[in-house]
Parts: C-alpha cells; sequence; structure tokens
C-alpha cells in the first residue's frame, strides 16, 4: 500500500475543452451496475462526523480474483488549520490524497469492509474473511473523506488482467442526533459501476477505454429528477393520511460526477466540463455547464446558482414542474481527447413530523445510479485509466 498526496494546484492545469476528434457512436454503451466487470467504480465515500460508507465486493466467478483499488480523497481541507473545510477558496482547497491496496477473493467470494475503519487486520476463522480465504488489509480512510474507490481487475503480479468477474455495491449510513425528540438514521445504496473488458483483448497499463481493450464511457448520462426546492408527494400524502394535516416537506437532490481518465502514476487530475440539457414536464428547454475536475459532488442547484437556489433551473421556481429530465454531455478534452464522465445520483427528502406534541424534521435518502446513452470513442485518444507502476 501506498499514499500519495495528489498537488491541489496541479487543477489549474487541466487544460481547455475543444471539440474535435471524438466520435459518438449510437451503440449502448457496455457499463453495466448488475454483471460482473473488469474495473469497477463507487463514484460516491462518504465519512464524516454523522455518515459512513459500507464497501461491498463480489468475485462473480469460478477462480480466484486478485483487484488493485484506488481511494481517492476530495475532500476540502483548510491549509491554515489543517482541519476540514465547507466552501472552497484560497485557503479551503482539495486534499486530493490518493491510497492503493491490494484484495483478493477465492471462487464466488464476497467481502465487505466499512470505509472509516478499513480492514487492518483479518476477521473470520483461520484469519480471512468468512470465507476461509485472506483477502487483504484495507487502509481506514480517516475521520473525514469526501471521494470515490476504484478497483481494477489484476494479475498477482499487479499486471491488468481482463476478467470481468468483479461486481460492487455502496451503501451510505446516517447516524445523526439532531435536537429532541428526533434521532436520525437513515441508509441509502446504489450499485458499483462496472465497465468490461474484451476477453478476446490482452490488458496493459494504461487501460483503454476505447471500446477494444475496455468499453467506453458513455457518450452521455441520463438523470430524471425532482426540481429542488419541491414538496415530496409521498411525505406529503403520508403527513395528511397519519395526521390529518400536512406539515410540509422539502426536496433535494445531489450528483457525483468522476472523469473516467485518470493518471494513478504521475497524480495528474483530469477535468472535464459538462453540458446540462434540462427539460420539464412541459417539454420546456434549459441548459446549464459545469466543469468537474477530479471530482464532483455537488446539490444540483449549486451548479448554476451557488447561493440562490430558488433561481437555478433546476428549482421548482425556475423548472416550473414538479420533476425534471436531463441529459449530460461531456465536452472533448485538448485535441479531441475523450473525456467521459461516471457518476451516482442521491436524492434527499425533509418531512416535518410530530413527535410527542413537538414538530421535528426528519431527513431521508434514497441514492440511485444514472441511465447512460451511447459510447464515446476518440479513435486516437480515448479516457483511459494508469495504474501505478509495481514497486
Amino acid at each position: 500500500m501506498r499514499t500519495v498526496k495528489w498537488n491541489a494546484f496541479l487543477s489549474g492545469l487541466c487544460g481547455a475543452a475543444a471539440f474535435l476528434g471524438v466520435v459518438a457512436t449510437g451503440a449502448r454503451a457496455e457499463i453495466t451496475i448488475e454483471k460482473g466487470a473488469s474495473i469497477l467504480v463507487f463514484p460516491k465515500v462518504v465519512v464524516d462526523a454523522s455518515t459512513d460508507t459500507t464497501i461491498q465486493i463480489a468475485n462473480t466467478g469460478p477462480l480466484p480474483v486478485h483487484a488493485k483499488c484506488y481511494y481517492v480523497n476530495a475532500a476540502l481541507y483548510n491549509t491554515v488549520t489543517g482541519g476540514p473545510c465547507d466552501t472552497p477558496s484560497l485557503t479551503c482547497v482539495p486534499l486530493w490524497q490518493e491510497t492503493d491496496f491490494n484484495i483478493w477473493l477465492t471462487k464466488y467470494q464476497p467481502t465487505h469492509w466499512v470505509a472509516s475503519r478499513g480492514r487492518r487486520v483479518a476477521i473470520g476463522p483461520f484469519g480471512s474473511d468468512l470465507a476461509g480465504f485472506p483477502v487483504g488489509l484495507v487502509p481506514p480512510v480517516g475521520d473525514f473523506f469526501v471521494g470515490e474507490l476504484k478497483c481494477v481487475q489484476v494479475t498477482e503480479s499487479d499486471e491488468p488482467l481482463i476478467g470481468n468477474h468483479l461486481k460492487g455495491e455502496a451503501t451510505l449510513s446516517l447516524t445523526a442526533q439532531p435536537p429532541p425528540p428526533a434521532f436520525v438514521t437513515d441508509v441509502s445504496k446504489y450499485n458499483a459501476i462496472g465497465i468490461l473488458g474484451n476477453p478476446d483483448a490482452q490488458a496493459a497499463n494504461p487501460l483503454l477505454l476505447n471500446d477494444a481493450m475496455y468499453n467506453a464511457c458513455p457518450e452521455k448520462l441520463i438523470l430524471n429528477h425532482f426540481s429542488t426546492l419541491s414538496p415530496d408527494p409521498v411525505a406529503s400524502d403520508l403527513n395528511s393520511r397519519l395526521l390529518g394535516v400536512n406539515l410540509g416537506s422539502t426536496t433535494a437532490t445531489s450528483l457525483t460526477l468522476v472523469p473516467c481518465t485518470e493518471d494513478f502514476e504521475t497524480q495528474t487530475p483530469t477535468s472535464v466540463t459538462i453540458q446540462f440539457v434540462v427539460y420539464n414536464e412541459y417539454e420546456e428547454r434549459f441548459s446549464a455547464s459545469t466543469t468537474v475536475t477530479c471530482y464532483l459532488d455537488v446539490e444540483l442547484t449549486k451548479i448554476d446558482s451557488p447561493t440562490s437556489p430558488e433561481r437555478s433551473i433546476f428549482s421548482l421556481p425556475v423548472l416550473g414542474s414538479l420533476v425534471g429530465h436531463a441529459e449530460l454531455t461531456p465536452v472533448p478534452g485538448p485535441g479531441g481527447a475523450a473525456r467521459g464522465v461516471l457518476g451516482v445520483v442521491e436524492r434527499f427528502v425533509v418531512a416535518a413530523a410530530e413527535y410527542d406534541g413537538a414538530i421535528a424534521f426528519d431527513p431521508a435518502s434514497a441514492a440511485y445510479n444514472l441511465h447512460t446513452k451511447g459510447s464515446l470513442v476518440s479513435e486516437t485518444n480515448p479516457d483511459q485509466i494508469r495504474l501505478t507502476e509495481k514497486e
């Protein structure tokens, strides 16, 4: 295992986008959330005072599987105090710390760990993960982590291997103690995104996401969402049925995106511009854009209106309907390089409820995977993942 601190100042060196040389085919992008794959991407892993993340990975095949995994911590830290902070500024910058480690699984074996604790010692009978087979030590991410986890199927000597035998899920758990009478516990879960490899191809480092060595990333991501600040119809109906009065509820949606191109060896960050085309229920069209530099986790209204959510195209006052449909299109990189992204969504509902005569606000969340369209292929400069070289 090694830990490398990403240089936050490198993010300013990411090139501007250009519209050259990318071929967006009409074929369906073969990423998966239900089949075994050779690359697993967990876009959203969160650890803080009230949230933790449980990672589950399984080997779907009849032979042992080795995997090289990478945590990327994009949490904001204050360069003066050394502690976490909330709003990017000259002194509040992403940590960009990468930590890699190895796991291995026997045939059809599942494993799991809690991100904050990792797995410092093997568990179960015979020093194993309850299956009679050691799975490797997993480092804890610490007390404050916001970022991604990526795992790649490799040989025992850390060479890339196309096997398509990795499948995963992540569970985000919230435990908080707000003022009485409320006590909040909540979980949301999403499937890890799998990138399939071509069984007839020879894998090599860097991993080329070109529909030849590994499948390409999607041409577009499709996001169906409730408009921010809209009431939740289920929560409102439940309040009315149980209490005889609707005490109110509100909805927000968090979008998490990670670039498909990553360089773990040189720690060179990737920047991708994303264009949004949003439709409301009446097929009225809105647009916005944002940039993903290594990692993005943002409530939708902050994309186009960071300080005034009611002025965002993703909010009920502007969108004008309860739900919206957004198409996310990544802009090609310098020289027409393919610059795809992958991501997940988490929807939050806060509903007012009555407990023993007092009003409390109960949050609930649900994570879900984005739909995809097309295959983003560059003939000369595809998305790629460069693994760390064996030391």
